[in-house]
């Protein structure tokens, strides 16, 4: 099979170069096709920057390729991000639950009043076989401070006075505390009662011990739901 006029060409000049210079030809030319061949991939590297599947020598830092992982991550952070809704959503709900209970048990602002017939009403219901007590007297005490004004719930305050023995005193305590509407005592202060002695029979008397206490509540307004008081 003849060869064509210029490949021809090109192999007569080159068996008639001395064969120091065909060596050159010969070793030159391969190495210089490969050194292109590297520029040209590592520039293309460049811009897609570092592949695993493609090897260290080829890869260039930064470029599309290191936007496209940056990218990934962020999808992957998202889905990590998701993966925990369910459990945000069932601590959302518990929390919601907790904040409906604690709704029910605070009184609204038209309940000002029957929370005192509670507060009557527990005193009068103290077993006698129990305790002693003694209702004196119960005052509401509103809150003037204007962040109470702005907040959905405001303190109201039940200052209450009663005459009673100890174990009569600690049974109201512990049935206001317990009472399904939220009360609990701020303050406290008992007056000892008289003890008077008994001639005829030789013994002691011991009368009530007199109780001051401040009872206090958060009326719930829910103003800034829409409520009505």
């Amino acid at each position: 099979m003849a060869l064509p006029p210029s490949i021809a060409a090109l192999a007569a000049r080159y068996k008639a170069l001395p064969r120091q210079q065909q060596l050159v030809v010969l070793f030159g030319l391969p190495a210089a096709l490969f050194l292109g061949f590297a520029y040209l991939t590592y520039d293309v590297a460049g811009k897609l920057g570092k592949d695993e599947g493609v090897p260290a020598i080829l890869t260039r830092p930064g470029g599309k390729w290191q936007e496209i992982r940056d990218v990934e991550d962020q999808i992957r952070a998202k889905d990590d991000i998701i993966k925990e809704r369910p459990k945000y959503e069932k601590e959302l709900a518990s929390l919601k639950d907790d904040i409906a209970m604690a709704e029910e048990r605070l009184p609204r602002e038209a309940e000002k009043a029957s929370m005192r017939e509670i507060i009557e009403r527990l005193a009068r219901e103290i077993p006698a076989d129990v305790g002693t007590v003694q209702l004196k007297s119960v005052r509401i005490l509103e809150a003037t401070d204007d962040r109470n004004n702005k907040s959905d719930y405001r303190t109201v305050t039940y200052q209450t006075e009663i005459l009673g023995n100890m174990n009569g005193i600690i049974k109201y305590i512990d049935s206001i505390e317990k009472n399904s509407r939220f009360m609990t005592v701020n303050s406290f202060s008992l007056r000892v009662g008289d003890i008077t002695a008994d001639a005829k029979n030789g013994s002691l008397a011991y009368g009530l011990h007199q109780v001051r206490m401040d009872l206090v509540t958060y009326v719930y307004s829910a103003k800034s739901k829409g409520g009505t008081p």
